[in-house]
């Protein structure tokens, strides 16, 4: 049931850009292939090299986590996605599910937390919209001084 919950919020938060690798893969597109096959190449290299850290950090470094863990953190983690993109607020599945890892190690007393490695999730949820958005306005601002012209 968990899994199943979790296949239905991917799907009704992250699917697109699962979408777009597809086109991108198959070569759905107008661009040119060797400006797909680039793309394709580096959404494989960011899988590859984000994967099994995220894995890791989710299966061991939050919580000792047993299967009734896992079970709980992906029926609240689908619950939140599913919510969030009713009301069309777009989220993050393994923000999601780290957030139910640390309920369900919570609800089992909070000295089954890792709470160092749960802190350092919440700093980089805490870092990454302000750092992202600084990093826009001053890559957009360089962009604009080199075309010359201004942006929409």
């Amino acid at each position: 049931m968990g899994f199943l919950l979790q296949t239905l919020a991917y799907a009704a938060n992250d699917a697109q850009k699962m979408l777009a690798v597809f086109m991108i893969a198959f070569g759905f597109s107008d661009a040119p292939l060797p400006y797909t096959s680039l793309a394709a190449a580096l959404f494989a290299f960011g899988t590859l090299y984000g994967l099994p850290k995220a894995g890791r950090t989710l299966s061991r470094e939050i919580i000792a986590s047993r299967p009734p863990h896992g079970v709980a953190a992906e029926l609240a983690a689908g619950a939140a996605v599913i919510a969030c993109a009713a009301v069309g607020m777009p989220v993050s599945m393994t923000q999601a599910i780290a957030g139910g890892l640390i309920g369900a190690g919570v609800a089992q007393g909070g000295g089954r937390v890792r709470w160092y490695a749960a802190g350092k999730i919440v700093a980089a949820w805490l870092l990454t919209l302000p750092a992202s958005g600084l990093l826009g306005w001053g890559l957009a601002a360089l962009v604009k001084g080199f075309a010359g012209m201004e942006l929409p």
